[in-house]
C-alpha cells in the first residue's frame, strides 16, 4: 500500500469511528464499514431499509459517507 493510500486508509477509519458514534444503538443500523468509492475510501452505512434511514452528512472528517438499503440482515445457523 502506497503511504498516501494508508493516509487515505487512516482518515477513513478515524471518520468511521465518528459514525459509529453518531448512529449508536440506531436499530435501523446493521453495519459500518468501509468501501472503495470514486477512487477513494468512504464510510458505508448499511441499514435495512433505504427509505427510513438516519440522517447523516454527506462527509464526515472530509470523508464520504454513504448510507444503503440492503435488507435486514439475520445470522445464518452454522
Amino acid at each position: 500500500m502506497a503511504p498516501s493510500s494508508r493516509g487515505e486508509v487512516g482518515a477513513a477509519r478515524a471518520a468511521k469511528a465518528h459514525v459509529r458514534q453518531m448512529v449508536g444503538g440506531d436499530s435501523r443500523v446493521n453495519g459500518i464499514g468501509l468501501t472503495k468509492w470514486r477512487q477513494s475510501w468512504a464510510v458505508r452505512v448499511n441499514v435495512a431499509d433505504d427509505a427510513d434511514r438516519p440522517e447523516l452528512p454527506e462527509t464526515v472528517d472530509g470523508v464520504p459517507v454513504l448510507v444503503r438499503g440492503i435488507g435486514v440482515v439475520t445470522p445464518h445457523g452454522g
